[in-house]
């Protein structure tokens, strides 16, 4: 083989300008001509002009601007035919095969030891919006200097959606297969849907929602070598309001949520008096024989775990308050003085979301929790609300402080593949009387806005109710998507 032939064939395979050592194995084929072969890369490699992405903003609210340049910096004159900013978002969903057991997905997309995933080939993927926009106000082919040239770029996010798969809903749910999904545009004149571009959200490679601009410089046909970069954008929904009608946007009211556990402890020795009607129970079964023949008492103790909060709807950017509460159910607090104290030993706050997809019948769990938090080495007295009527404890007014921080929680939203609502968890460990820690558990449903709304009286995006500008933004851990599935010129 030639040095012309070799040079020819990894041309054609497309390897020219990645890192050399992608040539050792060509090389071997000649390897007097290695040494020429490796000077000739690194020189082409020197002299490749380098496209920079540089954005002002990657958080951004839907109806607002994501701006910044792209940099281009020639060694050489270089001919282009143009220079654009893509904004792509898609959403992609899995399609599940009838009879899997949903609850173990995330899991066994995760850990190679887990059950086997029973998924379909295919997935549902729906593209929310895709503009491209020209940067190079110049005719194709144009021969731009060597040195650094500066291409500003706005990109307006779009407030609605411009799938337009919602109107085949009702063919979709009756003709039920795991075939590819065909996204479709939006017929209405403007090219979008009546659905509010969704959040960015990338938890697993099922249930997926991401934004990126892509910056492409585009050279004549036979360089066969364009330049491209990419930067994701955390995009940011809305919720729908009435703004004029005050009854639409009342929050909804405080809500409680409870559960009873009933546990045992030991106690002084309890005359048999104490045993009336509102007060602990004596226990059965073999510890009360127990307490007939010794100086210490078992009791049954039924206790309630509660979650109290102000309103379902929550502003992501503020700091969660809600309150929780361990309810012995006696008639006076005065009934448990000197019988039962309690010790809070650890509590665990978790923000759970609800995922559910078109390509299931079934609503299910499919992301993992957001620890809000996590204190196990806690050893905790309690004190009653109250030296008298109901006996009350609370448990988070310590331990909770400064609130709950949910900023890193996607909000709530709904969409064609995907439907999106959370669950706050609670797990409180409780000690009584210095004995055995009891688990107790609860949750309440809880509705996650992101502090942006859409007035659906005026048709327009209301102002914000938080600066995004000054929001950090991290990249979430079990990106597990493939991006070539999904984004770049289809």
């Amino acid at each position: 083989m030639t040095y012309g032939a070799l040079w020819a064939n990894d041309a054609q395979n497309n390897l020219i300008g990645h890192p050399v050592d992608k040539f050792r194995s060509a090389a071997l084929a000649c390897p007097y001509q290695y040494k020429e072969i490796v000077i000739s890369i690194r020189l082409t490699l020197i002299v490749m002009p380098k496209l920079v992405l540089k954005v002002d903003n990657p958080i951004v609210s839907i109806g607002n601007p994501v701006s910044g340049i792209v940099l281009l910096r020639l060694d050489k004159p270089t001919i282009l035919d143009d220079v654009k900013i893509q904004f792509k978002g898609v959403s992609v969903t899995r399609l599940v095969a009838a009879g899997t057991d949903l609850n173990t997905l995330d899991g066994a997309g995760t850990d190679p030891l887990g059950p086997p995933m029973n998924i379909g080939s295919s997935k549902e993927k729906h593209t929310h919006v895709n503009i491209v926009l020209s940067l190079f106000h110049r005719p194709h082919g144009t021969e731009l200097p060597a040195g650094e040239h500066v291409f500003p770029f706005i990109v307006n996010v779009p407030e609605f959606s411009q799938c337009g798969c919602p109107t085949r809903i009702r063919r979709y749910f009756d003709d039920f297969t795991l075939a590819q999904w065909q996204c479709e545009r939006a017929a209405s004149p403007s090219g979008f849907s009546n659905i509010l571009l969704p959040p960015s959200m990338k938890r697993n490679p099922f249930r997926q929602i991401d934004y990126k601009l892509i910056a492409i410089a585009d050279r004549p046909k036979f360089y066969n070598s364009n330049m491209s970069q990419t930067a994701y954008i955390t995009v940011i929904s809305a919720a729908s309001v009435h703004a004029e009608d005050p009854s639409w946007n009342i929050p909804i009211s405080k809500k409680v949520a409870s559960r009873v556990y009933t546990h045992w402890a030991k106690s002084r020795k309890l005359p048999n008096s104490y045993f009336v009607p509102g007060a602990l129970p004596k226990v059965s079964g073999p510890m009360k024989l127990i307490s007939i023949s010794t100086r210490i008492t078992f009791v049954d103790v039924p206790a309630v775990l509660e979650i109290e909060i102000d309103k379902s709807n929550v502003l992501v950017f503020d700091k969660f308050r809600p309150r929780m509460y361990v309810t012995i159910q006696v008639d006076d607090m005065s009934r448990i003085n000197g019988v039962l104290s309690l010790m809070l030993k650890s509590l665990i706050v978790t923000m759970t979301a609800r995922d559910s997809g078109f390509a299931n019948r079934r609503r299910f769990f499919s992301e993992t929790s957001d620890i809000l938090c996590d204190r196990t080495d806690i050893s905790m007295l309690l004190e009653p609300l109250t030296i008298s009527g109901p006996a009350r404890f609370r448990i988070d007014d310590k331990v909770l402080r400064d609130g709950l921080d949910i900023s890193r929680c996607v909000p709530d939203f709904r969409i064609m593949g995907l439907t999106h609502t959370h669950e706050l968890r609670v797990a409180a460990r409780i000690s009584y009387n210095g004995g055995a820690t009891n688990l107790m558990e609860a949750s309440v449903p809880v509705v996650l806005q992101s502090g942006v709304d859409y007035d659906l009286d005026s048709d327009r995006i209301l102002p914000p109710r938080y600066n995004f500008a000054d929001s950090a933004f991290e990249r979430q851990p079990n990106d597990a998507g493939n991006e070539g599935d999904f984004f770049g010129e289809e």
